[in-house]
């Protein structure tokens, strides 16, 4: 007995030693609410890791840390030399394009210092909110040389049992990458699917529940700029580990050509994007989340009362194919001025009228106009200035900017100084064929709103887009819309080559669920003239920057409903992702005050009508959306 207890102790007393050196090195840094928590550890040979927690429960096991630079190997042999002090900072700004019109939130920060074998530092900087944790590298040495990361070891390493939601990364060509895909539901471990084209990893965001944690988790970067490259996770995620992967060598714009690699590159010292954890008990929660800008550089933009968000008209998609003449040009500014809109957008073909002569009569009838571009004059500066003077010297207020199709530095400085330069001239950006945004709408306001996202154009290219259109619908809110604004051009109802299986309901309410600084409407001036007069309304006062957003509803691929607020005004959009009846119960007591209530739901034709009826103030509202459905509910006082 006297030799078992002694074992006993013995083993007690090595457990011990264990777990104080795992302590001794282990650093921690928690949210101000005491939920979110991210771990780094060194490990054997001097190797770095973290986990997060969110309330207590493991979210993301052991995942590896590091870089290798073309000069310096920060994978191995790392030893720590501070663990820095814990530090909180506000962020109070102002969201021009978000879910949110102001943010005021406040993140502890650590950064943890480490020195590789030849003593040459690297800092990772832990940052957590009550929205999620994030880390990011920096190179503090001043040196002023050019350097390399010829990879990244960072990864994610999610628990087998988790279910997530992912877009492929597609192979390079002159439309791609992107991010204009659906988004598959998988396990960890799975193989990106061949869909729209051939698959090279995973793009960001991705999307993951974690039921034993009882947690949800986003992925995504911030704060990506001219010194970094974006980046995308790699194919291969055996055992639950998703790695960071740079572009792809042939990535690029149509036209440009480039001399070195892919690899991001950078004078010291240097400071890297940061890798993104938002965190969330349900889905909801990562809908309306903006720990994304929270991370993101102030604004660069001083004075900003020019800077307005708006709805617009478009005709390309209801003339893809033209005729581009004057008249159709002025057809859409003059619906625009009717509806009380900010914006018409010139697309494709405005050079055929000119664009003075169309620019003249939007600004005649104080609609602002934006004009279509293309991204390959936007590389070199003389180009891009001369271009954007042009645009200027015609009236024109925003441009988008179509065909980046790359994720390499420099697309990313290309687009940082286009931000830059239509500041300049007071002028708003849209991105289009591009990558998702990285927090750029806090650090450049006059940027609205970008595409990556298979939008309602698909109509016309993406024959399997009408049978998961619904679906997709009730994913982005919690993917692609979740990191920033989004132009999926809501609202086409009118036929075009691939027919829909949504209801009229379902794309009116679409409209109001999307969150974009600037909404493009699809459809034609008649369409919309043809809807019942409570529904146009609608449309006149629907916003495109909201005073208040809650996520009522919240199940990815299957339903989701949010409640976004203008003036005195509630409005409630809800869709139906499935092809089965969707029982709703929202509870409408928050609401009590707003007495006059109507409902916008499917007419008899379904495909193309919807019928608006008077509600009874209750406090419970029960619906049952149609297959692929939608639904509007108006709140006034």
């Amino acid at each position: 007995m006297l030799l078992g207890g002694l074992l006993l102790f013995l083993v007690e007393m090595i457990f011990s030693a264990e777990l104080r050196a795992d302590q001794k090195n282990s650093w921690s840094l928690a949210s101000p609410d005491g939920q979110c928590v991210i771990s780094v550890s060194l490990g054997d040979g001097g190797k770095m890791a973290y986990e997060v927690r969110h309330k207590g429960k493991l979210v993301i096991r052991k995942s590896p840390l590091g870089l290798l630079r073309d000069d310096e190997d920060f994978e191995r042999a790392l030893v720590l030399a501070d663990a820095g002090q814990i530090e909180s900072r506000s962020e109070n700004y102002d969201l021009f394009a978000g879910i949110a019109p102001r943010v005021d939130h406040s993140l502890n920060h650590r950064t943890l210092v480490f020195r590789n074998a030849n003593r040459v530092p690297i800092e990772l900087e832990l940052a957590a909110g009550n929205e999620g944790v994030a880390f990011r590298y920096h190179f503090p040495e001043n040196s002023g040389k050019v350097r390399v990361v010829q990879s990244e070891l960072t990864g994610f390493k999610l628990p087998s049992e988790s279910k997530g939601w992912l877009q492929p990364y597609h192979a390079a060509s002159d439309y791609t990458p992107a991010y204009e895909d659906f988004y598959f539901d998988v396990a960890p471990g799975d193989p990106p699917p061949r869909s729209r084209a051939k698959p090279m990893g995973w793009a960001f965001p991705a999307l993951f529940h974690v039921p034993n944690a009882e947690t949800w988790v986003l992925l995504t970067e911030s704060g990506t700029d001219e010194s970094y490259c974006a980046c995308h996770l790699g194919p291969d995620s055996s055992g639950g580990l998703y790695r960071i992967a740079f572009p792809l060598a042939n990535e690029a714009t149509k036209g440009q050509t480039f001399s070195v690699g892919p690899e991001p590159r950078y004078a010291l010292p240097w400071t890297m994007p940061w890798r993104v954890l938002v965190l969330g008990k349900s889905a909801r929660d990562i809908a309306t989340a903006t720990l994304v800008t929270d991370l993101a550089p102030p604004s660069r933009i001083t004075g900003t009362s020019w800077i307005k968000p708006g709805r617009a008209s478009w005709a390309w998609w209801s003339y893809p194919e033209g005729p581009a003449t004057k008249e159709m040009f002025d057809h859409f500014t003059d619906f625009a001025a009717k509806m009380g809109w900010e914006y018409t957008l010139f697309d494709a073909g405005w050079w055929k009228p000119g664009l003075s002569n169309i620019s003249a009569h939007a600004i005649s009838l104080n609609v602002a106009p934006w004009a279509w571009l293309h991204a390959r004059d936007f590389y070199d500066p003389r180009q891009r200035t001369a271009k954007l003077d042009q645009m200027a010297a015609a009236g024109i207020r925003g441009v988008k900017v179509d065909f980046w199709c790359s994720d390499r530095q420099e697309t990313i400085a290309a687009m940082q100084s286009l931000f830059q330069e239509a500041a300049l001239r007071r002028m708003l950006v849209n991105l289009h064929g591009c990558t998702i945004p990285r927090g750029w709408q806090r650090t450049w306001p006059n940027f609205l709103t970008a595409e990556a996202v298979l939008g309602c154009e698909s109509y016309f290219y993406e024959p399997h887009y009408t049978e998961k259109a619904a679906e997709l619908n009730t994913v982005l809110p919690f993917t692609r819309n979740a990191v920033g604004p989004m132009d999926s051009t809501p609202v086409a109802c009118s036929p075009k080559k691939y027919p829909r299986t949504t209801t009229a309901a379902h794309e009116l309410a679409t409209g109001l669920v999307i969150t974009s600084g600037l909404v493009h409407y699809a459809d034609k001036p008649e369409f919309f003239e043809s809807l019942p007069a409570e529904a146009l309304q609608v449309f006149r006062d629907a916003p495109a920057r909201w005073d208040e957003t809650i996520c009522l509803v919240g199940e990815p691929g299957r339903v989701v409903v949010f409640a976004r607020r203008s003036g005195a005004t509630w409005f409630i959009a809800g869709l139906n992702g499935t092809s089965d009846l969707m029982p709703v119960d929202l509870d409408l007591s928050p609401y009590a005050a707003f007495l006059h209530r109507l409902a916008i739901t499917e007419a008899k034709d379904a495909a193309m009508q919807v019928a608006v009826t008077t509600l009874r103030k209750t406090n419970h509202w029960q619906h049952k959306i149609p297959p692929r459905g939608g639904f509007i509910l108006r709140l006034d006082r």
